[in-house]
């Protein structure tokens, strides 16, 4: 019980202080020593996670460095996950596609989204930046998204972001998918509410947050 405890121990600290190479070596202590993988994810990688996000939330830990943490769990949660059946995989929490609308190059922020929703368990399409509506709509549909969103980093797309709106209830489509908005040309809840979307945030953790409780208000 030492053993385990300790292994989980390097795992959220392998995490939290984003060393990949401390993450790997502690998984393969993990694999050697016959761990439960979804217990090391979820109690070890995921006590890291979790960790650098209350840092980062109270401002002690920054963008860059939420990112990186997000990248370390990913791939270590990818080699623990390569030792169960393919029944056993874990299930996501949801599965989002999100990608920068139409006429906006900037994708950083979409990265970010992508790296640390992965890391608490969503499965994300990211389908990139300059994207137009349809490909969005083409995605959710092909991978049974549960949520969509579109990000916009200048003013002159925000548009993009009402258009998509309007076309997924043209289709039949908005009760299907949670909608999320966000980006740094987002200008707050009054817009969240003229392109009829069921969420916004500017700040990953918050949309982090605000997904997961969208997610649960949908299954009740």
């Amino acid at each position: 019980m030492a053993d385990k405890e300790k292994i989980l121990e390097k795992l959220g600290k392998a995490v939290a202080t984003y060393d990949e190479d401390a993450a790997m070596a502690a998984v393969d202590e993990a694999i050697t020593a016959g761990l439960n993988p979804i217990e090391a994810i979820t109690q070890g990688l995921g006590a890291g996670i979790n960790d650098i996000g209350e840092r980062f939330e109270k401002g002690e830990a920054y963008i860059p460095e939420l990112v990186l943490a997000a990248e370390v769990m990913s791939k270590a949660s990818e080699k623990l996950q390569e030792q169960l059946p393919k029944d056993q995989l874990p299930k996501p929490l949801a599965t989002m596609v999100i990608g920068t609308v139409e006429g906006d190059i900037h994708d950083l922020g979409v990265s970010i989204v992508t790296a640390v929703f992965s890391a608490a368990g969503f499965k994300v399409y990211n389908i990139g930046a300059d994207q137009p509506l349809e490909n969005f709509i083409k995605k959710a549909e092909e991978v049974n998204a549960d949520i969509i969103g579109a990000s916009a980093l200048m003013s002159n797309t925000l548009q993009q972001q009402r258009l998509l709106g309007n076309t997924l209830k043209k289709r039949g489509l908005r009760d299907k998918y949670i909608y999320m908005v966000g980006g740094g040309a987002f200008p707050g809840e009054e817009w969240c509410d003229e392109v009829g979307a069921d969420g916004y945030a500017t700040d990953v953790t918050i949309a982090l947050d605000k997904a997961k409780k969208l997610i649960e208000m949908r299954d009740m």
